[in-house]
C-alpha cells in the first residue's frame, strides 16, 4: 500500500494550497498563493480582509499557482495579496463556488474607521527626481522581495541613516514599515498619479 493510498483510506485529509483573491476600493484585482502549510491562516486573513480563499485541492487550480504572486502573511493576522491582471484573476474567479463568483467581482468599501486613521497617508503629490530630493508624501516604489515585484509607496517619516518610513499606497490596511534610501526605487517624474 502507498502512503498516499494509506492517507486516502484512512480518511485524512492534508491541507491544500490556497488563493485569496478579491478587488480593493479602487475595483483593482488582487490574488497571491499561500502554500498549504499557511492554508488557515490565509484563510482568516481573507475574510478578514473583506476577499475570498479558494483551496487549490484540484488540478486545473493548482495549474494557476505558477503564474501567481506568492502572498505573505503579517502578525496582525492580515496578508499582502498584490495586483494580478484581469484575465488571471477572472480565470482564478471561474473556479469559485457560484455563490461567491459575485462576491470575487465586488469592489470592497472602505470602511469609515479606515477613511478616517490619523495616520493614513494623503494622496501622494511628490515624485522626487533624485533620492535627494525624497520627503514626507514622495511616492516611490518599494518592494519586500525583488522578485514578487515593486510597489508604489509614500514616504511618512524621514529617519536617521538614510531611512525612511513607508506605507504601501493600495494597502493602506498593511503596517507602516522602514527601508533604506538605497532600496527604494523612483518613479518616472512623467508619470500620470
Amino acid at each position: 500500500m502507498t502512503t498516499s493510498t494509506a492517507i486516502a483510506a484512512s480518511g485524512i485529509s492534508l491541507p491544500h494550497p490556497v488563493i485569496i483573491l478579491g478587488r480593493d476600493d479602487r475595483g483593482k484585482a488582487h490574488a497571491s498563493f499561500f502554500p498549504a502549510t499557511d492554508a488557515q491562516p490565509a484563510s482568516r486573513a481573507a475574510s478578514l480582509m473583506g476577499m475570498l480563499s479558494l483551496r487549490a485541492d484540484n488540478e486545473a487550480v493548482r495549474a494557476l499557482l505558477p503564474r501567481l504572486p506568492k502572498g505573505k502573511l503579517f502578525d496582525s493576522g492580515k496578508a499582502f495579496v498584490p495586483f494580478v491582471k484581469q484575465d488571471l484573476y477572472k480565470e482564478i474567479a471561474a473556479h469559485l463556488p457560484e455563490a461567491d463568483r459575485a462576491k470575487a467581482e465586488a469592489v470592497r468599501a472602505v470602511s469609515d474607521a479606515d477613511a478616517v486613521q490619523p495616520d493614513q497617508p494623503t494622496k501622494p503629490s511628490d515624485l522626487p527626481e533624485d533620492w535627494s530630493k525624497v520627503v514626507v508624501g514622495s511616492l516611490v516604489l518599494a518592494s519586500d522581495d525583488p522578485i514578487d515585484g515593486w510597489y508604489e509607496a509614500t514616504v511618512t517619516e524621514l529617519l536617521p541613516d538614510d531611512v525612511v518610513r513607508l506605507r504601501w499606497r493600495h494597502y493602506l490596511d498593511l503596517p507602516a514599515f522602514n527601508r533604506r534610501l538605497e532600496d527604494v526605487a523612483l518613479l518616472h517624474p512623467s508619470v500620470k498619479l
